[in-house]
């Protein structure tokens, strides 16, 4: 993280750069333009039409703009005064905007925030006194004159410093001691004319050995001459507060930031980056978030459409839906970080497994990929009507973490902020996307995804092996406390022995069950709670090694697909092997990162009970490397991991602190090697970093949040997915809503398997275990009704596994149809009552098939 503070003049000091107001940019291709006067333009419109000019005449520009880079797919255009931008997708002629174009006539927003109409990035940050406070770069840069544009291959750099600039005698030191003002100043001068120019400027003095300003030698040239100088040798605004409090200066109270904002066009899209190691700011304040490009492509009153969020399966905000007294969306990008403490978790919400958000008008889209820096980002959106005219959506990135602390002694308590002891230094890279007429919706967002994903990561389609999955979750052993003469101790409990298991999987296929994917969970050291997976120790009361071996030749001989579950992100309390004081993550605050459940009546943690712990992202690849020496012994083709999928942790130990997005490339590399290691991974979740690795995800979200902001749940996971990876969502006998009904028709909306955890033993065994909530999990209740819905559900998709979803559509209220590639059309209906849609007639509770495949 570079600290040193650069200094970035105003137009007023280095007329040296500027360049005339009215210049063309293709005249500056490789100079800096300087910051002229302010004054705002531009939103989303439809453009006229493109000139033939390579860089277009001036009457197809953008008002106030000028062209910055173009390709055969996009043309990309700044406005020096304001420094918004503007895209021009010239298959559709649609320009995107950076901003509202009729920002000023806003009814609704006032003081700051219509000032922000004009933002491109904005933080928010602590100073050193841990005030909340918030920069942009319009009101604390722009307005200012702070701030540089210049031209790069492709796009355009624009460097904003945001806050107050030092010039005049304020960027002069009052007092300096000699030997600084020998070592930082003198002996940094080369010309011996430059250090005679600024020794008469200063006087000495002996008795406290430091030199004093000559506060009447510093007017006109000769201020000027002495500023560049410093300028010149690195003399900033850290030296400068070091001199200050050397002599007890009092402090102006104003920070400085440099930001960096790089745009590129790439082919058909737009890049957007900040590289957060390129952030020049003092050391006294921590930048907690920065914020990008928030009114991009902002919708009006007047518009239609929608905003799409990537909550759970996905979300859409229809515009201005009026609903201004809900709170606005935030989602954190992959779920919650485990090692940023949690003494209340009140709401309970589906995580956004997909770094992807968009914005659609009745004619035209954008999809925007969070592309770098996305294990750190959120996605944020706002309707019209709060606190400005415009619905919009945003990423925003979390640079420096923070917990409380409260301190008591005797009566008084207070509260103190701690802050991660290293920030994050990563790339954060935004990628737009833009789509015509015929590609505007949701759909065409998912489509537009997934061919990224193709191009970009290798995401290879299924084969077309004309069965649909059917996944089942056999647990095999927990941990049980038992009394002996009334004295407590820990025993093993089977659920599901190996022998059991084969019998359980004999009876699915006795029932017409094919596509039996099989998840083996608790089958080692120690059970479902299992002891640290650096080693493999198949439980005795299993079957032992030789039981497992049994069960991997009858399941290979049956065409079933065999994965033992191993969770690596987490350990139990008292596990083996697991030294928690080095392989632990830490909180913020240095304490273990403990883990606990929460009470559902209170909402707060069960802290009553022994904690597990999150494990430290360093320990992974020795974590992984023993487990993958022992497994691959077993000669197993399949492997289930249970939270390298699911869940991504930092660690926030102060002396080698691991951010998020450190810890994702840690996880990646471990996913990679576990792939190639064994033929197939099956992955819970499906995080978008882990599904490049997996040919399964179960447990994958097939609904949203349904936070009060959003209007309706549409299954973008899946759309992105279907036909190239299989899914399943949670098991449909341990939702809280069990009605197989429900869970048939959403799992043929979405194109899914079923999905199903069951033991052997009586319900009876899990009881006063920390496993009761497993109590519906016995298959004998559930065997039959899973083999009739497997046999309808495989009747209908079975020819389409390898098939995109290519249009998804709610046609009526709770009635919803899929179109897959082939041309396969089903319609679903949830209401109570028949359906008629366009024709059709679906009966309550029911669907309907049709499309250019039934024919």
């Amino acid at each position: 993280m570079k600290r040193k503070l650069v200094i970035v003049m105003t137009a007023a000091i280095t007329g040296c750069l500027l360049i005339a107001q009215g210049s063309n940019f293709a005249k500056y291709a490789s100079e800096v333009v300087a910051a002229p006067a302010p004054s705002p333009t531009s939103g989303p419109i439809s453009g006229p039409a493109a000139s033939s000019s390579p860089f277009g005449e001036i009457s197809s520009l953008p008002e106030g703009m000028e062209t910055a880079a173009e390709n055969e797919f996009l043309a990309l255009y700044v406005n020096a005064e304001t420094t918004e931008i503007a895209v021009r997708d010239k298959r559709s002629q649609a320009i995107w905007y950076s901003n509202p174009q009729n920002r000023e006539a806003d009814p609704v927003a006032t003081g700051y925030n219509k000032t922000k109409l004009n933002v491109q990035v904005e933080i928010s940050y602590f100073d050193g006194a841990g005030n909340a406070l918030k920069y942009d770069n319009y009101t604390h840069s722009v307005q200012n004159g702070q701030y540089a544009i210049e031209k790069a291959k492709d796009g355009l750099d624009i460097v904003y410093t945001l806050g107050e600039v030092k010039s005049g005698i304020e960027a002069i030191p009052k007092y300096i001691s000699a030997d600084r003002f020998q070592a930082v100043i003198l002996d940094k001068i080369e010309r011996s004319a430059d250090k005679r120019e600024v020794e008469k400027r200063f006087k000495y003095d002996e008795e406290n050995l430091r030199y004093e300003r000559r506060d009447s030698s510093f007017k006109g040239i000769g201020l000027s001459k002495v500023t560049a100088i410093f300028n010149q040798i690195g003399y900033d605004e850290e030296q400068r507060a070091v001199d200050k409090a050397a002599y007890g200066e009092a402090s102006s109270g104003s920070a400085s930031v440099r930001i960096p904002l790089h745009y590129r066009l790439d082919g058909e899209h737009l890049l957007v980056s900040v590289a957060a190691g390129e952030i020049e700011y003092p050391a006294n304040i921590k930048i907690q978030t920065l914020s990008l490009l928030p009114f991009f492509g902002a919708s009006g009153r007047e518009d239609e459409g929608y905003t799409f969020v990537p909550d759970g399966s996905g979300s859409l905000i229809h515009f201005n839906n009026g609903k201004t007294y809900d709170a606005p969306f935030r989602t954190a990008l992959y779920g919650s970080d485990a090692s940023i403490s949690r003494l209340i978790k009140i709401q309970k919400e589906e995580a956004a497994r997909l770094p992807v958000f968009g914005m659609k008008y009745e004619d035209r889209a954008f999809v925007a990929i969070i592309e770098k820096g996305d294990a750190a980002a959120a996605v944020e959106a706002d309707v019209s009507g709060r606190l400005n005219d415009y619905n919009t959506v945003l990423p925003s990135f979390t640079l420096t973490n923070l917990e409380e602390v409260t301190l008591t002694n005797g009566w008084r308590s207070s509260t103190v902020k701690k802050f991660q002891a290293e920030p994050f230094d990563g790339e954060m890279t935004v990628r737009y996307g833009f789509l015509g007429t015929g590609e505007a919706s949701y759909s065409g967002m998912a489509a537009h995804y997934r061919h990224y994903l193709i191009e970009q990561m290798g995401l290879a389609r299924l084969p077309d092996d004309g069965k649909v999955p059917f996944y089942v979750e056999l647990i095999g052993g927990i941990p049980k406390r038992k009394f002996f003469l009334g004295i407590p101790y820990n025993a093993y409990e089977p659920l599901t022995t190996f022998n059991q298991a084969e019998s359980i999987l004999s009876q699915m296929l006795d029932r017409g069950i094919g596509g039996i994917k099989l998840r083996y969970t608790g089958w080692f050291n120690g059970g479902l709670s299992h002891n640290l997976p650096n080693s493999i120790a198949v439980d005795k009361k299993l079957g032992g090694s030789k039981g497992l071996n049994e069960l991997k030749a009858y399941a290979d001989a049956n065409g079933i697909g065999l994965f033992p579950d191993a969770a690596f992100l987490e350990t139990a309390p008292q596990a083996d092997g697991f030294n928690k004081s080095s392989e632990a993550s830490r909180f913020i605050t240095g304490r273990l990162a403990e883990i606990y459940s929460y009470r559902a009546s209170t909402f707060s943690q069960e802290d009553e009970r022994e904690p597990g712990y999150v494990v430290s992202p360093k320990s992974l690849p020795r974590i992984t490397a023993g487990f993958m020496d022992d497994y691959g012994k077993l000669q197993l083709s399949g492997l289930s991991l249970r939270d390298l999928g699911s869940e991504l942790n930092s660690d926030f130990n102060r002396s080698e602190v691991i951010n998020r997005e450190e810890a994702k490339e840690i996880v990646k590399q471990q996913l990679k090697q576990m792939s190639g290691s064994v033929k197939e991974l099956l992955v819970e979740g499906g995080n978008a970093y882990s599904v490049p690795y997996a040919r399964h995800i179960v447990n994958a979200p097939i609904s949203s949040s349904s936070f009060n902001l959003t209007d309706e749940s549409v299954p973008f996971f899946q759309m992105v997915y279907h036909g190239y990876v299989y899914t399943a969502g949670s098991a449909w006998n341990m939702a809280d809503d069990q009605d197989s009904s429900y869970n048939f028709l959403k799992a043929l909306e979405t194109g899914s398997s079923l999905h199903y955890t069951w033991f052997f033993a009586d319900s009876s065994a899990i009881k006063m275990t920390e496993f009761d909530h497993l109590y519906s999990a016995d298959y004998r209740g559930w065997i039959d009704e899973a083999a009739q819905r497997y046999g309808e559900l495989n009747n209908v998709l079975r020819d389409v596994q390898s098939q995109a979803i290519i249009d998804h559509r709610a046609l009526a209220d709770g009635v919803y149809q899929t179109t897959f590639e082939n041309g396969k059309v089903i319609i679903v209906n949830y209401n109570d009552a028949v359906a008629e849609v366009g024709g059709i007639t679906v009966k309550a509770k029911d669907y309907w098939v049709g499309g250019e495949s039934q024919r």
